[in-house]
């Protein structure tokens, strides 16, 4: 459930309304290129995972990503570090929900940041378990509303998708498709 909560988020979804938004209905088809690309790479950083994992003695909890497969796999700590750091940084950029809540719903940013921090800290503080703990509960909920609601929308608009194939492929083999995409 951790490994999940941190693989689906605003990019499924601002992500794949930017794209069409760039390059048109052809960005789906070079998005789908990409996610299997993406789902054999990420078969493999969880294989690397599991086999470069280690046991913390104390808490019999286990311990492991990318840093642990770099360092132990390709024995290089410096890049591990250096992973480990990028990382990081680029935590420090993600996610919209204080302006989303801004725009939609008029809340101001400053409180919901707060909020946030607050949340985050309980939730971090906790350690890996209280983590794990909070994501095998949220990481479900997110999997069914994502599911339902793309189904939801199917289902509206049913009589469209013929249409909407024909427009992915029909402008599929274009720059500004595989750009978006």
């Amino acid at each position: 459930s951790t490994a999940l909560a941190a693989t689906v988020g605003t990019g499924n979804i601002a992500g794949v309304a930017l794209a069409i938004a760039v390059g048109g209905p052809g960005a789906v088809f070079w998005m789908w290129l990409s996610a299997i690309l993406g789902m054999t790479t990420k078969f493999s950083e969880v294989i690397l995972a599991v086999t470069y994992r280690t046991r913390d003695k104390k808490t019999n909890a286990y311990s492991g990503g990318p840093m642990y497969y770099i360092e132990r796999g390709l024995g290089q700590k410096w890049l591990a570090k250096l992973f480990a750091l990028f990382g990081a940084l680029a935590a420090l950029g993600t996610g919209n929900m204080t302006q989303s809540l801004n725009t939609a719903f008029n809340i101001d940013m400053k409180v919901v940041g707060i909020v946030l921090t607050v949340l985050t800290a309980i939730v971090i503080l906790g350690g890996i378990k209280r983590i794990g703990q909070v994501t095998e509960k949220f990481v479900p909920l997110m999997a069914a509303f994502y599911i339902v609601g793309a189904i939801a929308i199917l289902c509206i608009n049913a009589g469209q998708i013929p249409n909407a194939f024909g427009l992915i492929f029909g402008s599929a083999f274009t720059g500004h498709a595989a750009a978006g995409g």
